[in-house]
């Protein structure tokens, strides 16, 4: 006999299977352990002293605590609901103004961003309309200045009271230059009047339609004191500057029609000749660089709104009070269930591999060398096999042919043994071969057989039993032609 075939090894099949066949007992013990959770957790919520939402160490909550090195750590702490609710309007609070401020600050540049090209609109307008920025010789393009100068008819008397109220003067009224100072004033708003700039606009055939500067350019108003200013007149060709010329006369008859009862007003030509090459050239520059510098605005208030990172949302959900007591009620159920199955398969699993009833059909096989016949069911949990019983008979069959009387031994009670000892009896029905039932210690009637069947039963026969039976039939030189099992 080999004494390490006495390890009988675990068949997880078959424990799995047997865990399985009680899986009504696994349900109520579920349920049991269910009810009990669940009234325990109903039970402190509901008859307790402390309101629920000041019960201690219900809910956790992050909070920046500050060590002795000076650094900061963030901790989760155990509280009850009402700090809880706190708590978490406050980081919502905090989150919801981030947010408020992050969306204004995007506001606040993208409105930046449409002034910027409006102005990068206004400035390639004026760059594709500009006689002067798009000069190609400057040598052919001609310049006449015409100086103004303003003097007072009346010295003595404020007769200007009707364009300014004295409140709005910084100056003595009978400053003379305070007043003459008005009238330069009101000749620049004048030069850039709409109609006058429509008038070169049309005459030119130079469009304006965001930007007037292509065509003020032409007619550059320049202040030289309180009481003299000039107009400058620019022009690609000898036609232009007389249109111009006469542009400015209008202007002047205008301007001296509005001041002709205070102010004498006269102006003389000062300069005709080309323009100044240097001076077309830093227009050019100035002109590109102020554009240029209007896309890098542009694109560096872009980036501005791309480098926003808007705060991390909060992750979780307020939860309600009324809704955390019923999933508290709800997850104390569960674990109630999972843990009532779970102790339903560790007793029924220790049940099964400490019981000492055999387990595997091979194990007193292997243990004592001799044939197993057939194994009609696999385990008590398990159906019949009906292959097994055609198997027995044709065993038995062939094995005592030849044989007047077999004895059929078990430890186990006759009912317990019935189908595979009526499999054998009716294989030898109207034969000459006698089949009877017999216990191990009945050795009259069994030493008096030809041949001996041994019959037990999985997850009936104790171990101990069958070995102590399948020892005493050795020692008493019984015929053991195989082994069955019920």
């Amino acid at each position: 006999m080999n004494e390490n075939a006495e390890d009988i090894e675990i068949d997880l099949v078959r424990l799995f299977k047997y865990l399985l066949s009680k899986y009504k007992a696994h349900l109520l013990l579920g349920i049991i352990f269910s009810v009990l959770l669940f009234s325990y957790k109903f039970y402190k919520f509901e008859y307790s002293d402390i309101p629920l939402e000041e019960i201690n160490n219900l809910f956790t909550i992050q909070r920046e605590v500050k060590l002795p090195n000076g650094q900061k750590k963030t901790e989760k702490t155990k509280v009850n609901y009402r700090l809880y609710k706190q708590n978490f309007l406050a980081q919502e609070s905090e989150y919801n103004t981030a947010l408020k401020n992050i969306e204004y600050q995007k506001q606040k540049i993208s409105s930046e961003i449409s002034d910027l090209e409006n102005e990068e609109d206004i400035q390639k307008e004026y760059m594709k309309n500009s006689i002067l920025y798009n000069m190609q010789d400057p040598a052919s393009y001609l310049e006449c200045d015409f100086l103004f100068i303003v003097s007072n008819k009346y010295p003595n008397k404020n007769s200007f009271s009707n364009y300014k109220n004295s409140t709005d003067n910084i100056k003595s009224p009978t400053d003379e230059g305070s007043f003459n100072s008005l009238v330069l004033d009101f000749a620049k708003e004048l030069i850039s009047s709409k109609d006058l700039i429509e008038k070169v606009s049309n005459h030119l055939n130079i469009p304006v339609k965001n930007s007037k500067k292509q065509i003020t350019e032409l007619t550059e108003f320049r202040k030289i004191t309180n009481n003299t200013f000039v107009i400058e007149a620019k022009g690609n060709s000898p036609e232009v500057i007389a249109f111009l010329k006469e542009h400015i006369k209008d202007f002047y008859q205008r301007l001296n029609e509005a001041f002709k009862s205070e102010y004498q007003i006269s102006f003389s030509q000062t300069y005709y000749g080309s323009i100044n090459s240097s001076f077309i050239e830093k227009l050019k520059i100035s002109e590109e660089d102020k554009l240029n510098s209007i896309i890098n605005k542009i694109e560096n208030s872009k980036n501005q709104i791309s480098n926003l990172q808007e705060p991390a949302p909060i992750e979780e959900k307020l939860i309600d009070l009324g809704s955390y007591k019923i999933i508290t009620y709800i997850k104390f159920a569960l674990i109630g269930f999972v843990a009532g199955i779970f102790i339903g398969l560790s007793l029924f699993g220790c049940k099964y591999l400490f019981d000492g009833k055999l387990k595997d059909e091979t194990y007193l096989q292997k243990l004592f060398s001799i044939k197993s016949l057939a194994c009609i069911h696999d385990g008590s949990f398990i159906e019949k096999n009906h292959n097994e019983e055609k198997r027995l008979s044709q065993s038995i069959e062939y094995l005592c042919k030849d044989k007047t009387k077999l004895s059929i031994v078990s430890t186990l009670d006759l009912d317990e043994i019935y189908e595979p000892v009526k499999v054998i009896e009716n294989t030898f029905y109207n034969t000459n071969t006698e089949v009877i039932v017999k216990k191990p210690f009945e050795i009259k009637e069994i030493t008096g057989s030809d041949a001996v069947v041994i019959i037990e039963k999985l997850d009936s026969t104790n171990i101990k039993d069958a070995v102590s039976e399948i020892n005493f039939l050795k020692e008493i030189e019984c015929k053991i032609i195989g082994i069955a099992y019920a």
